[in-house]
């Protein structure tokens, strides 16, 4: 078990070493250590979920709690340097409801030195994440190597750019380590700051604007953490700081309010309506920061809260308003997705949506939306990392932002285009992991919500129409990348730098092997993790017939095998198969110039954004009341 703590111990300590060694480096020992980062990362996250046995606290001295304050207080005066520097008002004042909120947390604690005592908590769930957090962002980060070398910046910028991520992947281990409320605030905090940094990262006006939104907004969920652990102190039958303690007090002591308002802080960080907009101002950052914050870490951190409540929350009112809230955002972001021509808004609004569908399925809290929920963050995570990586050699490569101008382009990057589909499918189409969980949350509904059946209903049709327009957007995306001029019989494959593309296969492989080894992911992998998150067993099997099962639920192997030699397979052939000796013609348009948009393809649903807005704004003020009532 000490064995295991100190591994636990390197996740956290090993980033920050090596993004301070980058600092110092010459380039090219700069890239070795990345490497050889990512290399260990990943294999300490592999190693700890195949020894693990069960779950285990970590001791450390409690003079630690005097760090964590201290880092705290720092961190809101820089936050206060920030808006002082911006002249951002609203970043002042939340700063300053944060310091009033904190100051009274600090009495209330009365910090004592000396002696040891356990602050994290590492069971399967924390696991899971490591295993998500330090294989796919290290991915991220060995790709950013050459992304950030590319980019029109000093030489020491670049080497903070690189600084920043892999500290960022030490404080998202952490965060899915803290057992303790305040140093949870403290982590969260720190991911908002990171988003700060990545997102003002080229210092133009958009990009110092959004990195303003993302902060303020994040600093809400900030203050809704430091009220859940003040009223947790004050009230009587909680009366501490740790989540586990917390979640399991919450049934006897009826109240769900300060859930409630950690419920509301994983809404917010997961950038559900009327927040999103925080995530959707990230994509004027590099690249690889959008893989980062949409992938693996950064949006992850509110399923994973949610995941963490399911026991307490499970059929209570702030469950039912999770679920309605996740299933409006779900329909809600896809439909806002056709108005977008931008290829990273419209990967943007599609995240937003699965997210939602995430937090959905933990807000349900069942064995079956448990293991459902963990598939989503698993293969989501993959597959959004490999789309925003893809963007980012579209930039550099291509030159390409726009769907648009997308058009045609599997003659001139046969590769580039393959890899954006293998993306698509993977997230719409059987027997992808993305297709299993969205078939079971349609399954979950029909069958665990019957005492509430037109809520159900409603957010069943929300879950059917808004997986129908994400699937319109993908397909409507992939037919302008493998249309052809026909001028074009011979295959070309396009040149890339070698650590664009070793990551990219990298990332084809995970997904291929998730579909490969979803059987035994399902009961080796998912079905132990949902078994910690809910303290109890969670029966997955595999057939004899081929099917899969989750406590009542069936997934029938051989009809996904099918679909997926029918239709999958067919589009990857038209990328690469010329019909030879056929006309090829335009389209008759009677001489006349169409100008058309993206968008133009269907219809323009922008003028919608405020209103689903509002909506989301209604349903975050019924979180709070209900509890409250």
């Amino acid at each position: 078990m000490r064995s295991l703590q100190l591994l636990v111990l390197s996740l956290f300590a090993l980033p920050p070493v090596a993004g301070l060694l980058l600092l110092i480096l010459p380039k090219v020992l700069g890239r070795i250590v990345t490497i050889l980062s990512v290399v260990a990362l990943s294999a300490i996250s592999v190693y700890l979920f195949a020894s693990f046995d069960k779950p285990f606290q970590i001791l450390i001295p409690e003079y630690s709690d005097k760090v964590v304050m201290i880092a705290d207080v720092l961190l809101l005066v820089y936050f206060a340097f920030i808006a002082i520097k911006r002249k951002s008002v609203l970043v002042g004042l939340l700063t300053i409801g944060q310091a009033i909120a904190l100051g009274y947390l600090i009495k209330l604690l009365g910090h004592h030195e000396g002696g040891i005592h356990a602050q994290f908590y590492i069971d399967r769930l924390s696991l899971f994440m490591f295993l998500l957090i330090n294989i796919v962002s290290g991915i991220i980060a060995t790709y950013s190597l050459q992304y950030i070398d590319e980019e029109d910046c000093s030489p020491y910028r670049k080497k903070f750019f690189m600084f920043t991520m892999l500290w960022f992947i030490g404080v998202m281990n952490l965060v899915v380590s803290a057992d303790n409320l305040e140093y949870f605030f403290l982590f969260f905090e720190l991911t908002t700051l990171a988003s700060y940094i990545f997102i003002s990262f080229r210092k133009d006006n958009e990009s110092v604007n959004n990195a303003l939104r993302a902060l303020w907004m994040n600093q809400i969920g900030g203050i809704a953490i430091l009220g859940a652990m003040i009223y947790s102190l004050s009230t009587i039958g909680y009366g501490t700081l740790s989540f586990q303690t917390l979640v399991k007090a919450a049934p006897t002591v009826g109240l769900l309010f300060p859930l409630a308002l950690l419920a509301v802080a994983a809404l917010i960080k997961g950038a559900q309506m009327p927040f999103s907009s925080w995530l959707l101002g990230a994509m004027v950052a590099p690249t690889p920061v959008s893989a980062l914050l949409h992938s693996s870490t950064m949006v992850k951190i509110a399923p994973f809260i949610i995941l963490r409540l399911a026991p307490a929350i499970k059929g209570t009112s702030l469950s039912l308003v999770i679920i309605a809230l996740t299933g409006f955002v779900f329909l809600a972001a896809a439909i806002s997705a056709l108005a977008q021509d931008n290829f990273k808004r419209i990967l943007a609004f599609s995240t937003v949506s699965l997210l939602g569908l995430m937090i959905l399925m933990a807000a349900i809290g069942t064995d079956t939306a448990i293991v459902t929920c963990l598939i989503l963050i698993l293969f989501h995570g993959i597959s959004k990392c490999m789309l925003f990586l893809n963007a980012g050699v579209l930039e550099k490569k291509f030159h390409l932002k726009s769907a648009l101008d997308m058009d045609r382009l599997a003659e001139s990057g046969p590769f580039t285009a393959f890899v954006v589909c293998i993306g698509f499918i993977s997230l719409m189409l059987p027997p992808f992991g993305a297709f299993v969980g969205k078939w079971f949350s349609i399954e979950i509904l029909g069958s665990t919500l019957r005492q509430t059946r037109g809520l159900t209903a409603i957010v069943m049709l929300a879950i059917a129409c808004g997986g129908a327009v994400l699937s319109l957007l993908y397909f409507k995306v992939m037919g302008l990348l493998i249309s052809r001029s026909g001028e074009k019989d011979k295959v070309t494959f396009e040149t890339t730098h070698p650590l664009y593309n070793v990551n990219l296969i990298l990332l084809l492989a995970l997904i291929l092997a998730g579909v490969v080894s979803l059987p035994f992911l399902l009961t080796g992998y998912f079905g132990p993790v949902a078994s910690d998150v809910l303290g109890s067993a969670v029966a997955v099997d595999v057939q004899s017939n081929y099917s899969i099962s989750i406590g009542t639920m069936n997934l029938p192997v051989i009809p996904m095998i099918l679909a997926f030699l029918i239709l999958p397979v067919s589009l990857f052939i038209s990328l690469f198969i010329r019909f030879r000796k056929v006309d090829r013609v335009k389209e008759y348009t009677c001489g006349e110039k169409i100008d058309y948009k993206f968008n133009s393809f269907y219809f323009d649903t922008e003028f919608l954004l405020p209103y689903f807005k509002a909506v989301g704004l209604v349903f975050f003020a019924l979180i709070i009341i209900l509890t409250v009532i």
